[in-house]
């Protein structure tokens, strides 16, 4: 007895739905990994794309920060700098000092530079001092030396140096030295004088000039011409 199939029962023949059900999967997922690849493509680039644009900024900002450091590192110095000279001596250029003895005689003390010591404010050394004692009476006194040094404190002025006394009289004495009281407006020497005045000349070991050169006094060894008049 023959036997018929069906189509849908013969197993040599392919059902032409499933075939291609299958096709339109693998299509799928080909652009779908396309799309994914594509999505990865655009991240990658635009990250490529960031780091180009990013670099040239986080070279300028290194610059900068490396060019503020070594501006910061200067200014730290110059602060430094200011700080030693402002605690180290501090020197001045024709300076000049104004003060009034017990008496209130006024005085006026200058020099072409002075020096005020580092460690001991009170201390003052002078270039080519002068000192003018009794500056608002008729015959005020004018000493001047190569060098001086003038303390704050005491108010005491030791000039050195060739030292020249004028005593608004018409008098001139010279020595190797000179202390100056400005508290007492009084002037010692304690070294060799000599001097010339209206009177005629003079030399002695010390000497003295008080009350405005009103009375000077000569000790040790002194001699004295007397001009006739």
């Amino acid at each position: 007895m023959a036997a018929h199939l069906t189509p849908a029962e013969d197993p040599g023949r392919a059902d032409p739905g499933r075939a291609s059900s299958g096709h339109v999967d693998l299509a799928a997922a080909a652009a779908a990994r396309r799309t994914e690849e594509m999505a990865r493509w655009r991240r990658r680039s635009q990250r490529i794309l960031f780091f180009r644009r990013a670099l040239p900024w986080v070279m300028l900002a290194i610059v900068v920060a490396v060019a503020g450091w070594v501006a910061l590192r200067a200014y730290l110095s110059a602060r430094q700098t200011d700080v030693a000279a402002a605690t180290s001596a501090i020197h001045m250029t024709n300076p000049k000092f104004y003060g009034r003895d017990a008496k209130g005689r006024s005085f006026q003390l200058s020099a072409r530079d002075a020096v005020r010591d580092a460690d001991d404010n009170n201390l003052i050394t002078l270039s080519a001092p002068g000192m003018r004692l009794d500056t608002g009476g008729k015959a005020p006194i004018q000493v001047e030396g190569g060098a001086g040094v003038y303390r704050e404190d005491t108010k005491e002025l030791v000039l050195t140096g060739g030292v020249l006394l004028r005593d608004g009289r018409g008098s001139e004495f010279r020595s190797a030295e000179a202390r100056i009281d400005t508290r007492a407006g009084v002037v010692t020497g304690e070294k060799n004088v000599r001097g010339q005045g209206p009177l005629g000349q003079i030399a002695a070991s010390s000497y003295a000039v008080y009350d405005g050169g009103d009375r000077v006094t000569f000790s040790g060894g002194v001699r004295a011409h007397i001009e006739d008049r």
